[in-house]
């Protein structure tokens, strides 16, 4: 049971993006992150500064959200707000790109887009929907993302149906074993978390690891 802990407290990673959260509330997340040896965290760029400071002395790797979920950033402002990011304590970057371009063809300026978040010095990780687009674009914009130099996806955003182990072998299809693979979204018990494991996918995030791990 030991060993599934400190395994599981790799690969969960704790996401805390309720805006609507009270200071205790946050705090009471950043104790349950202690509890369990919570190694990594997605935040909002509001939270990133406390979370920060209220964890100083454990380890951890707080990765922001820029561009979520809508994807509404505009590119002249991307440079300002991974700055914000690195300012405060980001570990990496997790960024929804501007889809819309990709579905009018746009591809150079949604190429663009990918490259110049991705040309900073901070890890990024790109979130994509597989749920909300079709096969075709969903393929275009890994390839692009993959042609740019990107590693790290994120499949799921907490919107739309949960992503399943049949999308993931898809997924596995189209990335390889230097890929590294997060699933987001509906991920409530264990049981989901072992499924998605056993299918192959390196990581998972969710809201509900206080429930996940009560389990364990």
């Amino acid at each position: 049971m030991l060993n599934i802990e400190y395994e599981l407290n790799e690969k969960i990673h704790a996401i805390i993006i309720n805006p609507y959260l009270s200071l205790d509330d946050l705090n009471k997340n950043c104790d349950l992150i202690q509890k369990y040896s919570i190694r990594n965290i997605t935040t909002s760029l509001n939270f990133l500064s406390h979370i920060k400071n209220v964890l100083s002395n454990h380890k951890v790797n707080i990765n922001t959200l820029i561009s979520f979920p809508f994807a509404d950033l505009p590119v002249d402002f991307i440079d300002d707000f991974v700055s914000y990011a690195k300012d405060a304590g980001a570990s990496g970057i997790e960024y929804t790109p501007n889809f819309f371009n990709l579905s009018k063809n746009n591809l150079n300026t949604f190429a663009n887009e990918i490259e110049s978040i991705n040309s900073s010095e901070l890890p990024v990780t790109i979130i994509i929907n597989k749920t909300k687009l079709d096969n075709e674009l969903f393929e275009k914009a890994i390839e692009i993302s993959l042609e740019i130099g990107i590693t790290n996806f994120q499949f799921g955003d907490g919107f739309g149906t949960p992503i399943s182990k049949f999308d993931v072998v898809e997924i596995l299809k189209i990335l390889d074993n230097q890929n590294y693979i997060k699933i987001v979204g509906g991920i409530k018990k264990l049981s989901q978390v072992i499924d998605l494991f056993d299918s192959g996918v390196d990581s998972i995030g969710t809201s509900n690891f206080n429930e996940i791990f009560k389990e364990i």
